[in-house]
């Protein structure tokens, strides 16, 4: 055999092997013989080309492509091969289901029986296509209700105990805590809602007063609109008057006024002491001391004494009727006005 023709055959068998290779790759065997089926499918997340096609958990097949459905774009087609081996009946039903969390989903064929005859699906025949969820592939459809039941009776089992005493763990404490502080809210609740209940009627009073006062300021805008232009008014009579010179004139008026009730106070001081000096003399006449004693009989001296007395009288009775006579002070630095007899002056009268 020539050197040619041994490489023609190697590269016979190589091509070979590699298209072999190839389309097992992809889930046909060249070696056997199969039947390509279909379904359609919803959705066929986690499904891919060459995905297993089991029975009772067996692969028998393999996926070989998934096309949009050409009558619905929302469904998928689904093809794949099948040992013919394998008699699969046409009503058998073909399950999307998990093969784990990190597997992806394989299909599930579901049927009784192996067919015989015209029963069988043949090559290109559509199996009716379903779908199973995580939760039915690892329980069975046939036992998710019990599950279904059991969970949801624990559950309520343990949310019925929660909180309760004697329960340990730090959720129940805290549901505990909880529970206490919602006493205590309504608690302090009902105690506001009798506070206030109790004040509705002074509260209700309040407000009446503070809208009275509000009506009542209302009323009164124009008067307080009217003081308050006064007030500007005034202060801006005083920014333009001569303050500075009122002020040292009101200082200089006032420092008269000191030294004029000084004046004063030294008077009624002296009219003080003359009139002890007169209640001693007087003593002593009654005691029969003195000279004045002795001329007690005396009627001349007597009627000067008693006009002295008199005329005193006058004195301080004009004084305290007539203090312009005898102080003159000015708060505003102007002259004092001449002094006008009053009427009914006693003093004129005495004289008359």
């Amino acid at each position: 055999m020539s050197r040619e023709i041994k490489i023609g055959i190697l590269t016979f068998i190589v091509l070979v092997t590699m298209i072999w290779g190839y389309t097992f790759l992809k889930g046909r065997n060249l070696l056997t013989a199969s039947n390509e089926l279909f379904s359609t499918y919803d959705d066929v997340t986690d499904l891919n080309v060459s995905s297993p096609v089991l029975v009772n958990g067996y692969k028998i097949g393999t996926v070989t492509k998934i096309k949009i459905n050409k009558t619905d774009v929302k469904k998928m087609d689904v093809f794949y091969l099948i040992d013919s081996e394998y008699k699969i009946p046409k009503n058998a039903i073909a399950n999307l289901k998990s093969l784990g969390f990190v597997s992806g989903r394989g299909i599930f064929l579901d049927f009784d029986k192996e067919c015989s005859g015209s029963d069988c699906a043949l090559n290109g025949d559509e199996l009716k296509g379903g779908s199973i969820g995580l939760l039915g592939s690892m329980l069975g459809t046939e036992n998710i209700s019990e599950y279904s039941t059991e969970i949801t009776e624990s559950a309520r089992a343990i949310i019925a105990n929660i909180g309760k005493e004697g329960e340990t763990g730090a959720i129940n404490e805290t549901f505990r805590e909880i529970e206490r502080i919602a006493e205590n809210l309504s608690s302090v609740t009902s105690n506001t809602n009798s506070l206030v209940e109790k004040s509705s009627a002074n509260l209700k009073l309040t407000i009446d007063n503070m809208a009275s006062i509000s009506a009542n300021l209302a009323k009164s805008n124009k008067k307080i609109e009217s003081m308050l232009n006064n007030l500007d008014k005034i202060t801006g009579d005083l920014a333009k008057s001569d303050l500075n010179s009122t002020i040292s004139k009101t200082n200089e008026t006032l420092d008269a006024s000191k030294v004029a009730i000084t004046e004063l106070k030294t008077t009624l001081n002296s009219a003080n002491t003359a009139m002890k000096d007169l209640s001693d003399v007087l003593n002593k006449v009654e005691k029969g001391e003195g000279t004045m004693a002795k001329l007690m009989n005396d009627k001349k001296l007597y009627d000067n004494i008693e006009a002295s007395t008199k005329n005193l009288n006058l004195l301080l009775q004009d004084l305290r009727l007539n203090p312009k006579r005898y102080a003159h002070f000015s708060v505003f630095g102007k002259k004092q006005k001449e002094f006008t007899l009053p009427e009914n002056d006693p003093a004129a009268k005495e004289d008359k």
